[in-house]
């Protein structure tokens, strides 16, 4: 198998496709490391949150999930909270809180 390289010419691959949009930053994440309990169409089963942020998380769950479920994620002591799963690859996905969250 042959590589070929091309000289890099400097443009970026999305140069002037994003003039006129504002670039709105994301919120901070925290890493984190805590166990939950995930509630979905497909059933119960232990997710671990790695990271979250003040509208959303990511995790890795025990089964795959789809973008677009609506799942309860539940800590102990705490009261189930509501999210919509808006990306999936494989065991991992991010999420969005559907309600207030005090973390």
């Amino acid at each position: 198998m042959r590589l070929v390289v091309k000289e890099w010419t400097g443009d970026m691959k999305f140069e002037g496709q994003l003039e006129g949009r504002e670039l709105v930053p994301r919120a901070p994440r925290t890493d984190t490391g805590f166990v939950v309990v995930l509630r979905c169409a497909a059933g119960e089963f232990p997710a671990r949150v790695t990271n979250l942020s003040a509208s959303g998380f990511r995790l890795s769950s025990a089964q795959p999930l789809q973008a677009g479920w609506e799942v309860s994620l539940e800590v102990l002591k705490r009261t189930p909270v509501k999210c919509v799963i808006r990306w999936a690859a494989g065991y991992d996905a991010g999420g969005v809180f559907l309600e207030s969250v005090a973390l």
